[in-house]
């Protein structure tokens, strides 16, 4: 009975990058070699050439290759060491595929020289990640797990938790190969926990099917059928003929061995029709050898046969020859219980013939005895001594291999086992991190409170210190100073009202000052009749706010950006007009239309500007949302800091992510950390619609559990909604928050662009 559980594994970590629906990948593919084609920068072909790669390294592995050499001496030319490194990796990434285990090192390990001389610590983790599956691959398990594990105590360090999840799913898979399930499992769950909180769904059906193969093996039958069912549901949701198929056959397997041999044929069948229709010829010949072998054990001799024959012809038609020993033997097996001996005999002699080039030696155990019991009731003695002797020396052979592997296993335990323990203390270590981080911003913030009570009090000792004076100087003039103090509270109260009032007033005006200032859903809408800014303030002014640039002769493209300064009230206003002229002067000023640019002079503009270079304890900045988009071309560039650009394409919607890192402080920067934004590049197509907005919206508190929004919610709207104007959708989503906020207090403003073209 075969399983599809080795392909998933060795390929679970071409998942991670390669997840789309096939049209929408062809789509992305075709625009990007357009855009390969045209007059751009050097460095911008660098990235197009890894992106290309990444997008067909698994349906077109040859011209993968192609790309990647290409990327290799373009970068090598303009002395572009970081993508030199992607390119090397990218041709490890090739060789790992087909198997060449030496050439793969041999690159991981030159990309990873590189990487770790210009600090790319991202890479860093990604190359030890890749070099360990190398290993794994060898079957060299503690080497695979110490590269693994230096992966992991990178991407802790960063919290990249997309990246953690990645190596625990590696590590889970070396501790799977090796058969240590409890420890595979481990790891699995702690990815699956990860990937399931950023709803990571293109990667979670590969997951959960490890899973149900762990739970399999472990004969934990409900448990593995669980798995497989969540597995299929993610597959069916993506669109992902391929894997339905191949989760079905896992199904089918865990049927088998509970002995439910009816619905077995019931999966298997369903799992060939699709491949059928895909034209899967592998899954084919698997899945007609599996309904074989079930088919005669329920004594349907005929159809076995026929089914069996068909997997053959495949075997032949593709190679196949690992896969074709057992289904020669299944033929074997087949003709041996139908009675037909001389058949039976033929193609155990074809499978023992396969099975020695290859060297198969369990299957060269079976064969031998199965061709001595024949030989034996066909009364040919002779001939089943020599298979029975065969058979005893190839099962002693077995005995010493696994004798020899079980002492080795044994002697490696305790190294295995210390090296989980160094994953478990890197978890703890990252848990007590972040615990300490907050409880060190939670003493930032009650020291604040201090500070501000302390001033508020020394206020009022003063102002006491002084009636009591003044009570003292005149308290002779007693019935006059009565008088006089009627007189001055009625003062004192009229002046405490004209003050209250010059207050609001000043504010208000502040707030007119902004919203003059800044652009409106009229300006937005005269360059996207379909778009809408969805806006409101915790107080009357805010610290989030909208910022939209159209260039006069069209090259520079129409420039849109949510942006959240640090705080709201008066301070977020106060910060968000600095960000304002900053940007002004960066784009219209400076000409600069690159989103990843832009950002990074906004960074430096606010350090400037905050003297934050002197004021090491000034940690004021903002995170935003930035894109240039060509109309013409419906093009979109996309940058950000902390915040994400949600794309809706096909009726699905892919999330963009920005950078981890704020625009403004040293919090990063005083760590080592070096601030460089990444550009996205998007190619839009009619109907399309993006949208990006701050973090006051996802972590509004509400709902009937007084849960935070959250992203879910925001993409469950744009789904729901996307054949409404974007006028209808900015009150949906007004209707929405107000109605999750209930009764809750809104704790942060809140901006929200979105953008039809």
């Amino acid at each position: 009975m075969k399983s599809c559980y080795n392909f998933a594994l060795a390929f679970l970590f071409f998942l991670f990058s390669f997840h789309n629906s096939y049209s929408q990948n062809q789509n992305k593919i075709d625009s990007l070699i357009i855009a390969l084609d045209s007059d751009i920068e050097d460095t911008i072909k660098v990235s197009i050439l890894n992106s290309l790669f990444v997008h067909i390294k698994i349906a077109d592995p040859e011209k993968a290759l192609s790309y990647a050499q290409e990327m290799i001496l373009l970068a090598e030319s303009i002395k572009d060491q970081f993508g030199k490194a992607s390119a090397l990796n990218n041709l490890g990434l090739h060789h790992l595929n087909r198997s060449e285990y030496d050439q793969a090192a041999g690159f991981f390990n030159k990309s990873l020289e590189i990487r770790i001389e210009i600090n790319d610590k991202e890479g860093i983790a990604e190359s030890y990640n890749n070099i360990g599956s190398v290993y794994d691959n060898l079957g060299e398990f503690e080497k695979a797990l110490d590269h693994q594990t230096k992966a992991l105590q990178i991407n802790i360090d960063l919290a990249d938790e997309r990246a953690i999840a990645i190596t625990y799913a590696h590590i889970g898979i070396t501790y799977d190969h090796q058969g240590k399930y409890e420890l595979a499992l481990k790891n699995y769950l702690k990815a699956l926990s990860k990937l399931e909180e950023l709803n990571y769904t293109a990667v979670l059906g590969g997951m959960y099917n490890n899973v149900g193969e762990v739970y399999r093996s472990t004969k934990k039958y409900d448990l593995a059928l669980e798995y497989y069912s969540k597995s299929l549901q993610v597959k069916q949701w993506l669109g992902d003929k391929k894997g339905v198929a191949m989760t079905l056959n896992n199904k089918a397997i865990v049927y088998y061995y509970q002995g439910k041999i009816d619905k077995t044929l019931e999966m298997f069948y369903s799992s060939l029709e699709i491949r059928e229709e895909i034209d899967d010829k592998k899954g084919m010949a698997q899945s007609y050898s599996n309904i074989g072998e079930v088919l005669t054990e329920k004594g349907e001799f005929k159809k076995a046969v026929v089914y069996l024959n068909k997997a053959l012809q495949i075997h032949k038609l593709t190679g196949d020859r690992l896969t074709m020993v057992n289904t020669l033997s299944g033929l074997g097996n087949l003709h041996q219980v139908m009675g037909n001996k001389q058949a039976a005999i033929k193609y155990y002699q074809q499978s023992v013939e396969l099975a020695k080039e290859l060297g198969i030696k369990e299957e060269l155990e079976s064969i031998y005895l199965q061709l001595s019991l024949l030989y034996e009731n066909a009364g040919q003695y002779s001939k089943a001594f020599e298979y029975h002797q065969l058979y005893v020396t190839i099962k002693d052979s077995i005995f010493n291999e696994a004798s020899a592997k079980s002492m080795n296993e044994m002697q490696t335990k305790y190294e295995s086992e210390k090296k989980e323990k160094e994953i478990d203390m890197l978890t703890k270590d990252n848990e007590l991190q972040v615990l300490k981080t907050a409880q060190q911003e939670d003493q930032i913030r009650k020291q604040r409170l201090l500070i501000v009570g302390i001033i508020f009090i020394l206020g009022l000792a003063i102002s006491l210190i002084y009636v009591v004076y003044s009570q003292f100087k005149f308290k002779k003039q007693a019935n006059y100073e009565l008088e006089f103090k009627n007189d001055q509270l009625g003062m004192v109260n009229q002046d405490l009202d004209r003050k209250n009032r010059s207050i609001a007033e000043s504010i208000n005006y502040a707030q007119r000052i902004q919203e003059t200032i800044m652009p409106t859903q009229t300006h937005l809408n005269e360059i996207f009749p379909e778009s809408f800014i969805f806006y409101k303030a915790k107080d009357v002014v805010s610290g989030d706010f909208p910022w939209v640039w159209a260039s006069l002769d069209g090259k520079g493209g129409v420039c849109v950006s949510a942006v959240d300064c640090t705080g709201h009230g008066v301070p977020g206003a106060m910060l968000s007009m600095i960000g304002y002229f900053l940007l002004n002067d960066i784009v219209a000023s400076k000409k600069m239309h690159n989103p990843a640019i832009i950002l990074e002079e906004l960074h430096n503009g606010i350090k400037e500007t905050l003297r934050q270079e002197e004021n090491l304890e000034s940690k004021d900045g903002m995170d935003i949302a930035f894109c240039t988009i060509n109309k013409q071309n419906r093009e979109v560039q996309y940058a950000g800091a902390h915040r994400s650009l949600l794309w809706l394409h096909n009726n699905e919607i892919e999330e963009i992510r920005g950078d981890r890192f704020p625009v403004g402080g040293l919090q990063y920067s005083s760590r080592g950390k070096k601030i460089k934004f990444k550009n996205h590049q998007l190619q839009l197509e009619e109907g399309d619609s993006i949208y990006f907005y701050s973090d006051g919206l996802i972590d509004q508190i509400g709902g009937p559990k007084s849960r935070r929004f959250q992203n879910s919610q925001v993409k469950e709207i744009i789904i729901e909604n996307k054949d409404k104007p974007m006028g209808e959708m900015k009150n949906v989503f007004d209707e929405r928050f107000i109605k999750w906020m209930g009764n809750e207090k809104q704790l942060d403003d809140v901006i929200m662009i979105g953008i039809k073209v």
